[in-house]
């Protein structure tokens, strides 16, 4: 497992691993699909096991991706723009890295939810 490392800190390092990115990520998609998306997207095909998330850190940098499915005839741009836009800032509420990279690709299209 990698980490993102912080040495600024006065007192030692703070480490952060590749799963607490995750899960941040996790949770705020999770909270979009049962909220303000709940009819724009899914995060499966056939409402099975979910791997939307793939986060990897290297060189000290974080990036995040997610992939989702549009419910047909939704708005595919704001759906994109808001999953990144609300990941990029709770992961900065959680740990005040402004650095992170939140890629969120358009996986494909199902019909209504």
């Amino acid at each position: 497992m990698n980490y993102y490392t912080n040495k600024n800190l006065k007192r030692g390092d703070l480490n952060i691993s590749e799963f607490v990115f995750t899960s941040i990520a996790e949770d705020t998609l999770n909270a979009l699909v049962k909220g303000e998306l709940k009819n724009q997207i899914s995060l499966s095909i056939t409402g099975g096991k979910k791997n939307n998330i793939v986060t990897k850190i290297e060189d000290n940098k974080v990036s995040v991706s997610i992939s989702f499915y549009a419910v047909k005839d939704s708005d595919v741009q704001k759906s994109i723009n808001l999953i990144q836009t609300s990941v990029y800032e709770a992961i900065y509420e959680a740990s005040e890295i402004s650095g992170v990279k939140v890629n969120v690709s358009l996986a494909g299209f199902v019909d209504k939810k």
